[in-house]
């Protein structure tokens, strides 16, 4: 008998929420989306039942939503697949509106805690002005930082560490939310932007708070994992090789290695946050000491999330166990010196059609879903 998971999607074209419930099925979930309507996850065959938003769906819309979800296909996990989405089922634990009935609040809660992980730090970990002292708290090293209101503020920063700085809004994706700035008009185009857009956040806006850091000079990688209670189940390490855009960009190319470094970070990160479910860590490697800085969590699916299966190491397979309390058919990490390229498909094709990527590796086409595969295919003709 298959057990039900139910995927939490907010945004309608990520790559990574249409590739996951193939690998989710296999390990031997029955998959359910919560989706906006004309979403690409919907054209995955590996879905079995989806339950749509409304349109310009309000926080109050989407829980009767997800509540209805839950008691239509009673899972034994819910999987975030997007940061709004992570957001909106931590605002159900911890600050649930006055008219939730508390038997729904109690039940959806447990659903959700059992899913995520413990509460206490659901916010620190995905709110890139709460993360810093929250990671210096565990011993997880961060880029010089301060957290400003002003722009008078982050000119001082600026001032003392140099230009260019990074400064960062509370929450974004893919690059967005993130400006690299190199003169002080630039920190102010910046600060203004991000209140603009702070202003529009249907949850909690950041109060004026932003992220500012040095430029550390290095390579990024990615920890990626799955984890249950704070115990890190599988994983592998990441580096960008290739983005779009470059540089701030998602990577549409990586290499995947066996690092012990960032496991160990991340065993710390997933410990001291008391995750579960699947994360993947950002950092950037200090091009003069080597040490793994940390630069934000994603506590969601990633479009790299589904690729465990093919390297023999399935975070799905991982959780499918964790949930039933078994030991994973799977490995948890890959072999010492192990290593490849991955090209994401359509991210790599999309950016350039005539990459040498393409041609020279292996990319994650999904021959066996159709409808999927066409979806994806559209996106050149709307780009």
């Amino acid at each position: 008998m298959s057990t039900s998971a139910l995927l939490v999607s907010t945004a309608t074209k990520w790559f990574g929420t249409a590739r996951i419930p193939r690998g989710l099925a296999r390990a031997g979930f029955s998959v359910s989306l919560l989706t906006p309507p004309n979403s690409l996850a919907e054209k995955s065959g590996y879905v079995a039942t989806v339950h749509h938003l409304p349109d310009d769906v309000t926080p109050r819309e989407w829980l009767n939503a997800f509540a209805a979800a839950v008691r239509a296909t009673a899972p034994r996990i819910v999987i975030p697949c997007d940061d709004v989405a992570f957001r909106l089922l931590a605002w159900v634990v911890l600050s649930p509106p006055g008219y939730m009935p508390a038997k729904l609040h109690m039940q959806l809660s447990a659903l959700i805690r059992q899913s995520l992980g413990d509460p206490a730090h659901y916010r620190e970990s995905v709110d890139k002005t709460l993360l810093p002292p929250v990671a210096e708290s565990i011993d997880v090293r961060v880029p010089p930082y301060a957290i400003v209101e002003r722009v008078s503020d982050a000119e001082r920063f600026a001032d003392v560490h140099g230009y260019p700085v990074v400064l960062k809004r509370a929450h974004g994706f893919a690059g967005q939310g993130v400006a690299i700035c190199a003169t002080r008009s630039e920190i102010a185009d910046a600060i203004a932007t991000f209140a603009s857009a702070d202003a529009q956040d249907p949850l909690e806006p950041s109060g004026g708070r932003y992220l500012v850091q040095a430029r550390i000079e290095g390579p990024v990688n990615y920890f990626h994992a799955a984890a249950w209670n704070g115990v890190v189940l599988a994983e592998w390490s990441l580096e960008k090789l290739v983005a779009n855009p470059a540089p701030m960009g998602p990577p549409t190319v990586t290499r995947y290695f066996r690092s012990p470094m960032l496991r160990s970070v991340g065993e710390q990160l997933a410990r001291g946050l008391g995750m579960s479910g699947l994360f993947f860590a950002e950092f950037i490697l200090d091009s003069r000491s080597g040490a793994p800085l940390l630069l934000e969590i994603n506590r969601r699916v990633s479009p790299a999330t589904h690729r465990g299966e093919a390297r023999n190491v399935d975070f799905c397979a991982a959780l499918h166990a964790a949930v039933h309390q078994n030991a994973s058919t799977s490995r948890s990490e890959l072999d010492v010196g192990e290593q490849g390229i991955s090209v994401h498909f359509p991210q790599e094709w999309l950016r350039d059609p005539e990459s040498s990527y393409l041609t020279r590796y292996p990319s994650d086409v999904p021959w066996d879903e159709p409808q999927l595969l066409a979806a994806l295919l559209a996106f050149r003709r709307e780009s």
